[in-house]
């Protein structure tokens, strides 16, 4: 089995976070698209008694992890689906997927397309306008890594004008739009296990909370099919 490199990320404010807790708030038997399983994050944190899931992931290996804890996953790229296997559900996530695409307003015109009108969207992407990009660039530097915005995978990067320009065109409004703060969490067990850590972690939170375009991590939005 192949291991994901995504790991889930639990901490309060997370991107994975804000995900779980409004899927949490969907009616028993709501039916969620979960794009881009990774080894089954969405899934592994709801009840598969109370949703009924179905995931998208173009690594086998991945898929093959996430498979339990799914109703169907098809192993292969969005663009594989057909309109059917996309279409018709209570809830569509997208998070963390979208940067890994060519083409992310082709793709999600077509899922808005596929859906209901009652369907909620939940999208999240990085932030490459962040403080320590903008002053990686002011160096003469942008370099890309194995993780984090700069993600050497991302094929889009993302700010929140064009976050919310890119919804717009694909038929989608806003519901609200919230940033996630650095994951501190990852970088050192100090701002998990000890009291001024966890100080440093919620303070970083209240200043990306108050200038998101500055110090967001990332944005994760919920929006729902433009009204006619």
């Amino acid at each position: 089995m192949t291991d994901s490199p995504y790991n889930a990320k639990q901490w309060r404010g997370s991107s994975h976070e804000i995900t779980r807790r409004y899927a949490e708030t969907l009616q028993p038997g709501s039916r969620i698209l979960d794009i881009g399983t990774a080894a089954g994050l969405l899934g592994r944190a709801l009840p598969s008694s109370k949703y009924h899931i179905t995931g998208i992931e173009p690594e086998a290996g991945w898929a093959d992890a996430a498979a339990e804890f799914y109703d169907r996953i098809l192993i292969g790229a969005l663009d594989e689906a057909s309109d059917e296997f996309i279409g018709a559900y209570d809830l569509v996530v997208c998070c963390d997927v979208l940067e890994h695409m060519a083409d992310p307003e082709e793709q999600l015109t077509r899922l808005v397309k596929a859906q209901n009108p009652h369907t909620r969207f939940m999208v999240s992407v990085p932030n490459v306008a962040h403080l320590w990009v903008r002053l990686g660039l002011l160096f003469g530097r942008f370099n890309y890594s194995s993780r984090g915005i700069l993600d050497r995978t991302h094929l889009r990067f993302f700010t929140r004008k064009s976050l919310l320009k890119m919804l717009e065109d694909a038929g989608l409004e806003v519901l609200w739009i919230r940033p996630t703060p650095v994951p501190l969490e990852l970088l050192h067990p100090f701002f998990t296990h000890a009291f001024l850590g966890r100080i440093s972690s919620n303070v970083q939170q209240a200043l990306a909370a108050a200038l998101p375009r500055l110090l967001g991590y990332q944005f994760v939005c919920l929006a729902r099919q433009k009204e006619d």
